[in-house]
């Protein structure tokens, strides 16, 4: 009965049409996906659906899924979302795609599918969010701040897929990510924007984060949006070598659109290093007239630098193509020349047009090589010696212990938690345990170093009762129990303080909860251990503290005659003379 009741309920919400088809019919077919009615299933059809989602025939199970989906049974997510997982491909397919249909009502169980750990069922959650589309939008955009590195990096991917504008902001300050392949996801998807990023984008090429400003004007790499050039020139002086380069590419595919501010920079410009890339870019363009023109300039030596003159002879003529060999220290190092993957190495790059071109080389465990090269002869050489990322070690207590620990969104382990040879990058830290609310904190790790960090729970319990003390201060039900849950908790010296705290209120007949008996059991309890104590507390230590709060009580309210009667009743409970000082 709770169940045909349940499945009732979940018909309303849909807005089904509880109509009674005979036994064993098949709903009416749906009038297509534009415009269409969901299939109208009665309960007893719906509930029938929903069972047979977990039949052990694959088949029962599809066409079961299948219906659910035509019919937008919200009912029907949870079960739907365990077949992302089916064992049968085309049970697992048409789950995918009812869960599409249903639309909004899966966003919640479909965003936490990114963070699945199988490969195969999170991707049918990113096919079945690209299905729902702009609907999904808000949630993916949310997503973007989630704490699971796996969720930001689907979320960034899937907003490019669905390239609805409302994406644009978040995907651009995504680019500054702490997670390098959220930032480039980012990137990538607003190249599907076209020119409608370009404002986004050159916001964040001013950005304080080197990777933001990396991905932005790569960026442009690919919207080639002429508004982009101004910035793109100012970016050719970028403290990063990264970003110089990309926004050098950038403005080289741009072509003659940059060759105006590119010319005026070689002629104003005394920096060296910006010169030299403003000749590169336009030795790339391939309209003879701009090559004749920087031609008409390397001859009046506007455009070369002494610098570069100086560091080899440049032959009279350049070959029609270089060879670059390249070698690594380790090797095995993924090699790119101008952003393109070309290998690893050891290896011999041929055919490079001779000129500038930008190397970069990457392996795990290891920060990146980049150096820009001009290469002048039919065969060049470059050796790399790549640098050990530097490590660090994260240190997590948390009081209480035996906390989980989730790192980037990754459970971890339990306090007291270490965890070495980690990248010096700044990690999201969540610390949850079962009645306390979480705690989170961003937290640095730097090289060489062990980053400690405490997780000072607070317990949801004790900020229900601080609530209703905030409420009521006269109520001595709220102390007494925050007393006890205190003492569990290893913390004496806020025991003995709510235990004053009520004491103090019967002092001045205030108590508006009728617990004064029950307060003297509890420091009858607590004066005779009669629960376990938290944090090793002794039952000696916890006797003189509860004896000093309430003899403080006594010496500041010893005229009032309601605590003469509470200190009469606690004495026969409790053999101590709360008058006198402890010894």
């Amino acid at each position: 009965m709770n169940r045909m009741l349940c499945v009732l309920g979940a018909a309303l919400v849909l807005g089904l049409s509880c109509l009674h088809a005979g036994e064993g019919a098949e709903p009416a077919e749906a009038k297509g996906r534009d415009g269409a009615e969901p299939l109208t299933l009665d309960p007893q059809r719906l509930t029938e659906l929903l069972d047979q989602l977990d039949a052990a025939e694959a088949p029962r199970r599809a066409a079961a899924a299948e219906l659910l989906g035509k019919a937008k049974a919200a009912a029907a997510v949870p079960k739907l979302y365990t077949m992302l997982d089916d064992p049968d491909d085309d049970a697992q397919w048409k789950a995918t795609v009812a869960l599409g249909a249903i639309g909004a009502p899966a966003l919640p169980r479909l965003i936490d599918g990114l963070n699945l750990e199988k490969e195969r069922p999170r991707w049918k959650a990113e096919t079945a969010l690209k299905m729902i589309g702009a609907t999904a939008v808000p949630a993916l955009v949310e997503a973007l701040k989630d704490r699971r590195g796996r969720v930001r990096q689907s979320a960034a991917f899937l907003l490019g897929e669905i390239a609805d504008p409302r994406a644009i902001e978040p995907l651009a300050a995504g680019m500054a990510d702490k997670d390098e392949d959220t930032r480039w996801k980012a990137a990538t998807s607003l190249t599907k924007f076209g020119a409608q990023a370009t404002k986004a984008v050159l916001a964040q090429l001013g950005s304080e984060s080197i990777e933001c400003r990396r991905c932005a004007a790569w960026v442009f790499q690919a919207t080639l949006d002429p508004d982009a050039v101004p910035q793109l020139i100012l970016a050719l002086r970028d403290a990063d070598e990264q970003v110089r380069w990309k926004a050098a590419i950038a403005l080289q595919k741009m072509g003659a659109g940059a060759s105006d501010r590119l010319f005026a920079l070689l002629r104003t410009s005394t920096r060296d290093d910006e010169k030299k890339l403003a000749v590169w870019v336009l030795e790339g363009v391939s309209d003879p007239r701009i090559v004749a023109r920087l031609r008409e300039f390397q001859t009046l030596n506007v455009a070369r630098t002494p610098e570069a003159t100086k560091e080899r002879p440049r032959p009279a003529v350049l070959p029609k193509s270089v060879a670059l060999t390249l070698e690594s220290a380790p090797p095995k190092a993924t090699v790119f020349v101008d952003d393109k993957y070309v290998g690893l190495t050891p290896l011999t790059v041929k055919e490079l047009v001779p000129g500038h071109h930008f190397v970069k080389l990457t392996k795990r465990d290891h920060l990146p090589w980049t150096k820009l090269v001009e290469l002048l002869y039919p065969e060049e050489k470059l050796e790399a010696k790549l640098v050990l990322k530097p490590k660090g070690t994260l240190v997590v207590t948390s009081e209480p212990p035996q906390a989980d620990v989730y790192v980037d969104g990754e459970f971890e382990g339990k306090t007291p938690f270490e965890k070495k040879n980690m990248d010096a990058n700044p990690y999201s830290v969540r610390v949850e345990k079962e009645q306390f609310v979480p705690w989170e904190a961003e937290v640095e790790v730097r090289a060489g170093e062990a980053s400690k960090v405490e997780a000072k729970l607070k317990s949801k319990v004790e900020g229900w009762y601080l609530g209703r003390l905030k409420e009521n201060p006269n109520d001595v039900s709220c102390h007494t129990e925050l007393a006890h849950l205190y003492l569990v908790q290893g913390q004496l010296e806020k025991s003995a303080k709510a235990i004053a705290a009520a004491a103090e209120v019967m002092a001045n007949g205030a108590d508006t909860s009728g617990y004064g008996g029950r307060l003297i059991q509890e420091i009858a309890k607590m004066w005779g251990q009669a629960f376990q104590f938290g944090g090793d507390l002794q039952v000696e230590a916890v006797r003189k503290a509860l004896h000093a709060a309430l003899h403080g009580v006594w010496q500041r309210n010893r005229d009032k005659k309601p605590l003469d009667r509470f200190l009469t009743e606690l004495r026969e409970s409790v053999e101590a003379d709360f008058t006198r000082p402890p010894k």
